[in-house]
């Protein structure tokens, strides 16, 4: 079958993000003998106008969208992509000439699979991951089989397209062709995704690193988190071995040498990420990297094994310092571990960079400022903060939610919808900006509006390839990386 494969991605704040699941996704079908091209659109000047001539010129059977993000989790400067994922699907039913099957995927769809297949009106569209699934949707509609007994394909009854069913109404059916297929989930740990295809090095250039991942799955139980959605809540882990020939590759044919691993938690299990340092301190490859990471299980000798393989800086999900608020967001660590992995931190010459979070049930006038005095204590490089808690159905606080009649229906839940307690919402916002405008270092995406990233630009065009935050612990950077002033 001849594809195109869309990446619709074009958010750039902090920084574009290369498709990394879409490059996988395009290994899968290669391997599965498709003939495919990719769009990416970050780059693209009028993205509209760029996927029409693709389309006309390329003539694909197929288009495949991977949609990254509902919105950008912000509250209140929100933004809501749907609205422009919509133009492009309608673009390509538009061309009247051709006829190929729109199907959707990537996170974005995932969450709300049922909701996203009638808003879009895409013909199928899958949930989850898609390196088993996509293929064995590609083949279904090849053979002419009906593909919705395939695990995470949803699509119209009876195998009509989404813009032939009155209403756009659609679900997915158990019915299936043939006999019913099972994923393990371990396709993609052996599969090297697709960078070649895409502008590697630009994203290098204006982003400053290559993305990896080194494991999917998340043990957590956090309230908010969409992650166990997405990834299922056990761990698979990739081959170390594995993960430093990729970078390995990255380095020597990209000329790339700063990289971020994109894993929910980096450093669970703690084995698995010593395991990873070890093999990129055998390499040798004169790396940096950063991870995201949590406090629960950061230990001072992991640390130092992470720094001696290249590890600069960590963005510790924090979330908050307040012992009843940690309990209420479902948190496995405590106030006094965010303060060890601190100290932590600091003697392995890691730089930190802790996230939180603000206003979920139960947060009082009280928690909040002691989060922020607390966290501000550990004298951090950065803090990016969040005021208000995306809701998101099949999550634990989006069934909450639904319970206790904060949201009637889960396709309220669609659009951006946040929770911010009633007790705090009066003060939220304009204590955290106080609280943030002396200090320089700490970071309001949703509260305090982005000018033009002149600095941003000014610093990556100068060869600056690390994440922007780690400038903030030099003054004359302060309040400058994330807002030009």
């Amino acid at each position: 079958m001849k594809l195109l494969l869309v990446s619709a991605n074009r958010e750039s704040f902090p920084d574009p993000i290369f498709p990394l699941g879409l490059a996988y996704i395009a290994q899968a079908a290669r391997s599965a003998g498709h003939d495919l091209r990719v769009l990416d659109l970050a780059f693209q000047k009028d993205p509209e106008s760029s996927l029409s001539e693709r389309v006309r010129k390329e003539r694909p059977d197929a288009v495949a969208f991977s949609f990254r993000n509902l919105d950008n989790a912000a509250y209140p400067l929100t933004r809501f992509y749907l609205p422009k994922y919509q133009r492009l699907v309608r673009i390509v039913r538009n061309i009247s000439s051709l006829r190929p099957w729109l199907i959707a995927g990537g996170p974005a769809f995932s969450l709300m699979p049922e909701l996203m297949l009638c808003a879009l009106g895409v013909d199928y569209g899958i949930e989850g991951e898609g390196e088993e699934a996509f293929p064995a949707l590609l083949a279904a509609l090849e053979s002419g089989r009906s593909p919705l007994g395939i695990p995470g394909v949803f699509g119209p009854e009876g195998g009509r397209r989404t813009s032939e069913i009155p209403g756009g109404g659609s679900l997915r059916s158990s019915k299936a062709d043939g006999p019913p297929l099972a994923f393990d989930g371990s396709a993609w740990s052996r599969i090297i995704p697709a960078r070649e295809l895409f502008d590697v090095r630009r994203y290098g250039r204006v982003g400053g690193m290559a993305n990896v991942q080194t494991k999917r799955g998340c043990v957590f139980r956090c309230r908010y988190c969409t992650y166990p959605l997405l990834e299922g809540s056990a761990h698979r882990l990739r081959d170390p071995e594995g993960v430093a020939d990729e970078i390995q590759e990255i380095v020597e044919r990209d000329k790339i040498r700063s990289f971020f691993f994109v894993d929910s938690v980096f450093n669970m299990p703690a084995s698995h990420a010593d395991g990873i340092s070890e093999a990129l301190i055998r390499r040798r490859l004169r790396i940096r990297w950063g991870a995201y990471a949590s406090p629960a299980g950061l230990t001072l000798p992991l640390l130092r094994k992470m720094a001696a393989a290249g590890c600069d800086g960590l963005e510790v999900g924090s979330d908050s310092a307040d012992r009843t608020t940690l309990q209420a967001l479902g948190k496995s660590f405590s106030k006094d571990q965010i303060l060890e992995v601190a100290e932590d931190c600091r003697k392995a010459g890691i730089a930190l960079c802790h996230s939180l979070i603000f206003g979920g049930p139960g947060e009082t006038p009280e928690t909040v400022k002691s989060t922020c005095q607390t966290i501000d204590s550990t004298h951090p490089t950065a803090v990016v903060v969040m005021a208000g808690i995306r809701l998101y159905p099949r999550t634990p606080l989006g069934d909450w939610a639904l319970e206790t009649g904060v949201v009637s229906d889960a396709s309220e839940l669609l659009p951006p919808r946040f929770y911010i307690d009633p007790v705090v919402a009066p003060m939220l916002l304009s204590t955290l900006k106080t609280f943030a405008a002396s200090r320089g270092n700490w970071i309001l995406p949703g509260i305090v509006p982005p000018i033009e990233p002149l600095t941003r630009q000014i610093l990556r065009f100068a060869g600056y390839k690390k994440p922007l935050w780690h400038l903030l612990r030099y003054r004359v950077f302060k309040d400058r990386v994330y807002r030009d002033r």
